[in-house]
């Protein structure tokens, strides 16, 4: 693998200053890289022979994790894959059982359910210590609070990690040189981690998460205590290092999610209840009250997690409840439902069209546009369209309505042990 401390001058140049990929384009190349690259290794093979595990895209695979606390389940039926060249977005309230899966994931705390697997290796609560050595060789993890050693220098600290996964002393030197001046701690180099702000603390921690070029990359709140520009610069770093690697970020802040995110995973109660891009969770804020106003008259089919296309329509006129409902039968219309001015203009935080007429909000049915179809009817009808417009929605209002509906469900209950091995701690 190409080291990118050693090149992020040549990998800034290709990307202009200031310019930011949408989480769908950087995920949409990701998977398309990842395809090309197991199509490539798969032309060059010999006939006849076997497949190699690692012509998957799938470098991540969770089956049904879990983790039992005594009578406590934490985490349960953790199911998820997950491709190099993504970075994931783990959102969820605070005991959610976010930590427990990082920790689950990077072989530091042993899963009393399921199994992982690492480009096809499997991995459960009995692995032995060997496997779970060749585990964590490949990946890197950023644990909550930084955990430094006091005694030691921020340069000791590094050379001690490296010296623990074997580097070389030449490639320790050149790689641990270019990750401290990546993160900007070439300045403290010799000064006790002590004595460090937190936000030096959590930049000397990434760091050590990073010195053996680890594939996959775990981050537990990895802007957590740094300044506005302390945490741009650590975003377009994570960035930089998501187009090699598997990158999966914890965080409770919501608004860096579509920076930096292709997919977010949002856990509640210890389960996993969402899985899809930035932009589909915010879409679920917009959908949500259609799916509970009109469930029963307006639309049907749909679940109540899904994110439905959803438009803010104004005509010239209110509709009828026979004309609601012919509408709702319109192709690729999932639901339709009236609104008042007062509540799309809370909803949408953007002042309204002021129209004599109605205000509709409209979902459509996915990978369909209704809006050929409502404007032949509105012709028809004889109705004026005066405006049509496609609603983004609201992350943090999306995230709040989905924890919520799931904190409504009952909590899983705890599962037999599998071993008594699997209740002991792994040390990291």
């Amino acid at each position: 693998m190409q080291d990118p401390y050693t090149t992020s001058a040549s990998s800034s140049a290709a990307t202009p200053p200031g310019a930011t990929p949408s989480a769908a384009t950087r995920s949409a190349a990701a998977r398309s890289a990842a395809t090309r690259s197991a199509a490539a290794r798969s032309a060059a093979a010999p006939a006849g022979a076997s497949d190699d595990p690692s012509a998957s895209p799938e470098l991540l695979v969770s089956r049904g994790l879990g983790r039992q606390f005594g009578q406590q389940q934490a985490v349960t039926g953790l199911t998820f894959t997950a491709s190099r060249g993504e970075v994931i977005g783990l959102l969820g309230p605070n005991g959610a059982g976010k930590t427990t899966s990082l920790r689950m994931l990077a072989g530091t705390l042993a899963a009393t359910q399921g199994q992982l697997e690492l480009e096809g290796e499997a991995f459960d609560g009995r692995a032995s210590q060997r496997q779970l050595n060749r585990l964590k060789r490949r990946i890197g993890y950023l644990p909550e609070g930084a955990p430094l050693w006091p005694q030691l220098t921020v340069r000791e600290s590094l050379e001690c990690v490296a010296g623990l996964h074997g580097l070389p002393r030449k490639v320790r030197n050149d790689r641990l040189a270019a990750l401290m001046d990546r993160l900007d701690i070439t300045p403290f180099a010799n000064q006790l981690c002590a004595v460090l702000s937190k936000g030096y603390r959590r930049r000397v921690a990434l760091a050590m998460a990073l010195t053996h070029d680890p594939d996959i990359l775990l981050l537990d709140e990895p802007t957590d205590g740094l300044d506005p520009l302390q945490k741009d610069s650590v975003r377009a770093f994570i960035r930089e290092l998501g187009r090699e690697r598997l990158i999966i970020v914890s965080t409770h802040l919501l608004e860096e999610v579509p920076r930096i995110c292709d997919r977010v995973l949002v856990m509640a109660n210890g389960q996993l209840g969402f899985d899809d891009t930035p932009e589909a969770l915010a879409a679920t804020s917009v959908s949500e009250g259609i799916l509970g106003g009109s469930r029963s008259r307006y639309g049907a089919g749909y679940g109540a997690s899904s994110s439905l296309p959803v438009w803010r329509v104004t005509l010239s006129r209110a509709l009828s409840e026979r004309e609601l409902a012919s509408v709702s039968r319109l192709p690729g219309v999932a639901a339709i439902t009236p609104v008042k001015p007062g509540d799309a203009m809370a909803r949408d935080k953007s002042p309204l069209v002021v129209s004599t007429g109605a205000v509709l909000r409209l979902a459509g049915r996915l990978h369909q546009d209704p809006r050929p179809a409502l404007a032949r009817w509105c012709s028809y009808m004889e109705i004026r369209l005066d405006e049509c417009v496609h609603e983004r929605g609201d992350i943090e209002v999306a995230f709040r309505q989905l924890v919520t509906r799931m904190a409504e469900q009952p909590s899983p209950l705890p599962m037999r042990k599998q071993t008594p091995r699997a209740d002991q701690e792994v040390s990291s």
